[in-house]
């Protein structure tokens, strides 16, 4: 009888626990979540690699790419990149084939290897660049509503 009422104690505790662990989707918003949300891409935008002519770190690690032809990149990591600010310069791992969004590739910093979320593409490099003001405000106001 001891051990029906501890289950039924412990099956109410579970239940009720897991409603609490349930979040508003704004409140975990990330960088990457915050251009996906923004831009209306799926983030799985690719870049030949022999095309990237050079890329530098904005704010929140987020990747500028500029590539041959007038094509501009936004490129985010996975959580736990650490040095990629700090890297003189980075390179991607990639060569000769694609560099997409996705996760499965990775750019190389100073003493590690970030692997890739997601990239946006954008038509200027002004735009890119608006893409990640927007992302950024996207971002604060969502942080603010927690």
């Amino acid at each position: 009888m001891n051990y029906l009422s501890t289950a039924a104690i412990a099956s109410a505790l579970i239940v009720g626990l897991s409603s609490c662990a349930t979040q508003d989707s704004k409140s975990s918003v990330n960088i990457s979540t915050a251009l996906l949300e923004t831009t209306g891409q799926n983030g799985r935008a690719c870049v030949r690699a022999s095309d990237i002519q050079g890329f530098g770190v904005l704010k929140d690690d987020v990747l500028s790419i500029d590539a041959f032809g007038n094509e501009y990149y936004l490129a985010t990591v996975m959580p736990g990149c650490t040095d990629l600010g700090l890297s003189a310069r980075g390179m991607f791992e990639e060569r000769f084939g694609d560099v997409c969004g996705g996760g499965m590739n990775r750019v190389k910093t100073g003493s590690s290897h970030c692997r890739i979320r997601h990239i946006f593409e954008f038509k200027t490099r002004e735009q890119a660049f608006a893409a990640h003001d927007t992302a950024l405000e996207f971002k604060h106001s969502a942080e603010q509503e927690e």
